[in-house]
């Protein structure tokens, strides 16, 4: 489950980079510290009421549509994301007997496995 105070962090971060504003800025606006907003952009700490509001009049949005986009931030990191194809890594020695490649199985849709042998970097074909 996503932390609350790094996720009010993250959409902050996130509003005001949209708003290309730098965090001096943003936080002249809020009328706080710039300590005090990076601290908040890292999840470190959790704004107060008072400060959440001066953050969200400063982004030129009401709290509601902060807290909001918190939320659907939460909701999005709890759904378990979905994957089209499944598959593995095996290690295989190479013909030169150095290094050794990487034998990729894909299990596509059709359900049928694809391989494919990937050199190491630096290896001579």
């Amino acid at each position: 489950m996503a932390d609350l105070q790094e996720t009010v962090g993250t959409v902050v971060r996130r509003e005001r980079s949209a708003r290309h504003l730098t965090m001096k800025e943003l936080a002249e606006r809020s009328i706080i510290s710039v300590v005090y907003l990076g601290e908040i952009e890292r999840g470190k700490k959790y704004p107060s009421p008072v400060v959440l509001e001066r953050l969200a009049e400063a982004l030129e949005m009401d709290v509601s549509d902060l807290l909001w986009l918190v939320a659907e931030e939460l909701r999005a990191a709890q759904q378990p994301q979905m994957l089209k194809a499944i598959g593995f890594t095996t290690r295989t020695p190479t013909s030169s007997g150095a290094g050794g490649g990487s034998r990729i199985v894909n299990m596509l849709d059709s359900g049928e496995p694809m391989l494919s042998l990937v050199r190491p970097r630096g290896a001579v074909a």
